[in-house]
């Protein structure tokens, strides 16, 4: 059995696991992370992120190197029926790349303060009164505390939050695949039931494609099972070909069922605090996933220097900041889903003027807008 009683154990080295890792060691605390996988490895994923997420990344002091090695779309241009309905202008700090990006640099900045990264560790159970993990590898470990950032299908979620619900089919399956491209501008094509989406993710020509489908016949969830481009042109007969044409150049294609869990009522229990997809997984149509969890981290990060190491309100304060908002992006998200797979001829029209005129620019801005740093010093006048 291995003493790391002075660090905060972390459970999972995705976006949420790393970004509370690297705040976490710049405000002084010890850490460690516990990833089940052998290696840091995404399959072939895109990811935007938003201003709300790169500020932190900014205090971060890794903003640079991720958007030199990312893109910031000049438009956001938005069709139906493969003719153009609307766009939104870009934002310099609306970035687009893609997971694996992102990952490494979080994860070569917790590298470099210092961190551990224990791979191979599947989680198996826990002793909650002696904080102590135990692993599928027979590795035994005690802990400060307990970070759960560990996906959807956490099991510290299922062990410790019993009646938060089980992972459930959200009525979409997705299909991605990163290729080449020449492209300056992110893309929607937008479908009866269907929404495709485009977007550069370096300035190297890398181009990263999502085809969502509304299906009520459940998909595999799987963020690693394989599909043919043959078959995901047969989910989208109603679109020009020609719009899949970077996925030529793409060495995989993968399909996968979108599952969601219904919003809990509360983020922690004891010395267990859950972030990221743990606590709040959502369907992806806001783009607000990673941001959110990057939001988390960075947030229970400064409440661990705000509070000196005081967990219980250190808890208390985590959940009165991100509980309320992260529920209302998992609906926003829902509802941005229907929004683009509208089937009425009429609301479908209403919705291309909505984006004619770029109202949708002024609804993801209070989404934009929101300041972590701003929302924590308000806590001291509560």
């Amino acid at each position: 059995m291995s003493d790391y009683s002075s660090h905060i154990g972390i459970l999972g080295g995705g976006i949420a696991g790393l970004t509370a890792g690297c705040t976490l060691l710049e405000k002084g605390f010890k850490t460690v992370i516990f990833e089940r996988s052998k290696q840091l490895n995404e399959h072939g994923a895109g990811i935007s992120i938003s201003p709300n997420a790169i500020r932190i990344l900014d205090k971060l002091n890794i903003k640079d190197k991720f958007i030199d090695s990312s893109f910031s779309p000049e438009k956001i241009i938005f069709h139906y029926k493969n003719n153009k309905v609307g766009f939104i202008e870009g934002n310099q700090e609306f970035v687009t790349s893609t997971r694996q990006n992102l990952l490494q640099i979080l994860y070569n900045k917790y590298i470099q303060l210092g961190g551990e990264v224990l791979f191979n560790h599947d989680y198996l159970g826990l002793d909650q009164n002696k904080v102590e993990l135990f692993f599928s590898n027979n590795q035994r470990y005690i802990v400060k505390h307990i970070l759960g950032c560990d996906g959807i299908k956490s099991p510290i979620r299922e062990e410790f939050f019993p009646n938060s619900g089980d992972p459930v089919y959200s009525g979409y399956h997705a299909w991605r695949a990163i290729g080449k491209g020449d492209l300056v501008d992110g893309k929607f094509y937008l479908g009866k039931g269907k929404h495709i989406v485009i977007y550069p993710a370096n300035s190297e020509g890398k181009i990263s494609m999502t085809a969502v489908v509304k299906n009520k016949n459940s998909a595999k969830d799987s963020w690693r099972a394989m599909g043919t481009k043959a078959e995901m042109l047969d989910d989208f007969k109603a679109f020009d070909e020609d719009t899949f044409s970077m996925i030529d150049s793409s060495e995989e294609i993968y399909k996968w069922g979108i599952y969601i869990r219904p919003p809990l009522k509360s983020l922690y229990i004891k010395n267990i605090t859950l972030l990221g997809d743990a606590a709040h997984p959502m369907v992806p149509f806001l783009g607000q996933g990673g941001c959110m969890a990057i939001e988390d981290g960075y947030a229970f990060g400064m409440l661990a220097s705000k509070y000196q190491g005081d967990f219980k309100t250190i808890q208390k304060q985590y959940e009165s900041l991100r509980l309320k908002r992260t529920t209302k992006m998992q609906a926003r998200s829902l509802l941005q889903g229907k929004i683009y797979h509208l089937q009425n001829p009429l609301i479908i029209f209403f919705r291309n003027l909505f984006l004619r005129f770029s109202i949708a620019k002024f609804a993801m801005a209070r989404i934009w807008n929101y300041d972590i740093n701003k929302e924590i010093k308000k806590l001291d006048q509560d």
